[in-house]
């Protein structure tokens, strides 16, 4: 299923009588929803299991390896010399070669298209054509877009939260970022709109297990009032997406009032077949909202934007990604080569510090794991140096799996600590554990003895009620 173009949606949207709205009635979205269930039919099983496989996380990956990499940034490479109109990438490699055709940028497109070399080349062509639009001609098109090349106007609009990457990743390890539709009230226009779609989009992008893993996107319609969305500023948006190296591998739609039943379906409707097939919608109450996003494997911490759509949002954790970011790139202009900070963990990163956030993250819950299973060899180690051979050992299995220890810092977000300090969290997990087995087995044997006693003295009870002493 090949990535509709813009050109065909729009095309498609003309001859079922859209041609510059949405549909209007529960009539007319009822005969979408027809015609998005028929094109979903007449799909084999195989393509039905490998959508519900991408919706759901567990899709499997393209087996990465050197001579795969090799050869397809070769065949890149012709593909890209086969395209004619191509004068922001031309002028783009002109200006900085070096970032054009580097192994890292184009690996990503790549990646986004399955290795489909043509489909990667034509994505990098549109990527520097949408670049230039929004952002100019400037140094800008050949190094990743900042905070700083927004606007007074559209960084406000980015800093009330209305558009942000959620805190907590989903069960299987990927982002997710989340549209608060109902609750743009600052006026932007639409380049401003597509400048923050672009920007969250490329802050995704840059980590590498992101790219095979793929994005969440969710988008909600809060509150009685519907929006007043144009196709126009949708096909806008959506030729943003088009551009960017990121695999959009499941879309959420959520709103609690019916009145906005055909602005959803036309949102449906129009946006390409392998994002359309990958649409979910979710209508009810915010209860029940939640409720059908969380099947899906997307966490709601207490504090969670989600829980707050119809009040103030908690704005705390915006916040401190806007300040690391911000605080990244001044880094990255002052010094150049900058090691990138670690805003979102990754699935199997282990955490230090306090709260259930911490000891709920997936990382920890195995590395503990991995502690228990460990244990009874460190109880019996001889000495200290078979005790840190172990604890080493754990290290390197966090580590074959992607896996880094963490620790927070509120100015530069989470930092990588050094073997050692990893080293002694794990000693220090393990000492817990026995600390807390042998508290289990005390508590259980004061029990056990109480209970005796209590039996015992039952037992001496009932002998003298049935053997009465006489007066």
């Amino acid at each position: 299923m090949d990535e509709e173009t813009e050109e065909a949606a729009v095309l498609r949207l003309e001859q079922a009588g859209y041609q510059q709205r949405f549909p209007g009635t529960v009539k007319e979205a009822e005969s979408v929803e027809e015609l998005l269930a028929d094109e979903m039919s007449k799909l084999t099983m195989l393509e039905q299991d490998i959508i519900s496989f991408d919706v759901h996380g567990i899709s499997l990956e393209v087996e990465e390896t050197e001579d795969l990499v090799t050869q397809s940034l070769s065949e890149m490479e012709k593909e890209l010399q086969k395209i004619e109109k191509k004068s922001a990438y031309e002028k783009a490699l002109n200006m900085n070669p070096e970032y054009v055709s580097s192994r890292s940028f184009r690996l990503q497109f790549l990646r986004c298209e399955a290795f489909n070399c043509k489909h990667a080349a034509s994505r990098v062509v549109l990527h520097f054509q949408q670049k230039e639009e929004l952002f100019g001609s400037g140094d800008v098109l050949v190094r990743d877009v900042r905070l700083s090349d927004l606007d007074e106007n559209t960084l406000e609009v980015f800093k009330s939260g209305v558009l942000q990457i959620l805190p907590n990743r989903d069960v299987n390890g990927r982002p997710v970022i989340c549209m608060f539709l109902t609750k743009w009230k600052t006026k932007t226009d639409v380049k401003g709109a597509q400048r923050l779609l672009y920007y969250t989009l490329q802050c995704t992008g840059q980590d590498e297990d992101l790219q095979h893993k793929g994005v969440v996107a969710i988008l909600y319609f809060a509150g009685k009032k519907a929006s007043a969305i144009s196709l126009n500023l949708v096909k806008d948006i959506y030729r943003v997406r088009l551009c960017m190296p990121h695999v959009l591998d499941a879309m959420h739609y959520c709103y609690e009032n019916k009145k906005m039943r055909p602005l959803v379906s036309g949102l449906r409707f129009f946006v390409g077949k392998r994002a359309r097939m990958r649409c979910r919608v979710h209508f009810g109450n915010q209860e029940h909202i939640l409720f059908q996003l969380q099947t899906y494997g997307i966490t709601i911490p207490e504090d969670s934007p989600l829980r707050r759509v119809h009040g103030d949002f908690p704005l705390t954790w915006h916040e401190e990604w806007l300040q690391i970011r911000q605080a990244q790139e001044t880094e990255l202009a002052e010094l150049g080569g900058a090691k990138p900070r670690i805003v979102l963990p990754h699935r199997f990163d282990v955490l230090f510090g306090r709260g259930t956030k911490v000891r709920s993250h997936t990382g920890n819950i195995r590395a503990l794991h991995l502690v228990n299973i460990w244990q009874p060899r460190y109880d019996g180690a001889s000495n200290r140096f078979e005790k840190a051979g172990i604890s080493e050992r754990i290290i390197s299995m966090i580590h074959e799996s992607s896996g880094r220890f963490l620790k927070w810092d509120e100015e530069r977000g989470w930092l990588e600590v050094d073997d050692e300090t990893a080293r002694d969290k794990i000693s220090h997990w393990f000492r817990n554990q026995r600390r807390s087995k042998a508290d289990k087995d005390t508590s259980k044997k004061t029990t056990s003895k109480r209970n005796r006693s209590i039996s015992e003295t039952e037992t001496e009870n009932n002998k003298q009620l049935k053997y009465p002493c006489a007066d």
